[in-house]
């Protein structure tokens, strides 16, 4: 919340539109508690009364691709998966244009 306070205070734009891509990584079957936390404080953000209609989430584990699908198998970084980039990127792509379109 307070980096898109800041961020918003320093371009002096208060209802700058902010999409934040939830981390994901993982999946459905993520058991990390700090990353649970992470994703639940993530998704917080967004639904604060002060960021109505100018901020949204995106849930980005559906996008996951476990290593044994993807190119690298390296275990962080989204295993190096383009599907899985492309699709964060057009989830994120379309809550902005919802955002705007309000």
């Amino acid at each position: 919340a307070n980096l898109i306070k800041d961020i918003r205070k320093e371009w002096k734009t208060p209802d700058l539109p902010v999409v934040i891509g939830v981390s994901g990584f993982g999946g459905r079957n993520q058991k990390v508690d700090r990353r649970l936390g992470i994703i639940a404080a993530q998704h917080a953000v967004a639904k604060r009364k002060e960021f109505a209609g100018t901020v949204a989430s995106v849930e980005t584990r559906d996008f996951f691709r476990p290593a044994e699908e993807s190119p690298s198998r390296q275990g962080y970084h989204w295993n190096g998966n383009a599907e899985t980039y492309y699709l964060i990127g057009e989830g994120m792509g379309k809550a902005m244009m919802t955002l705007l379109e309000n």
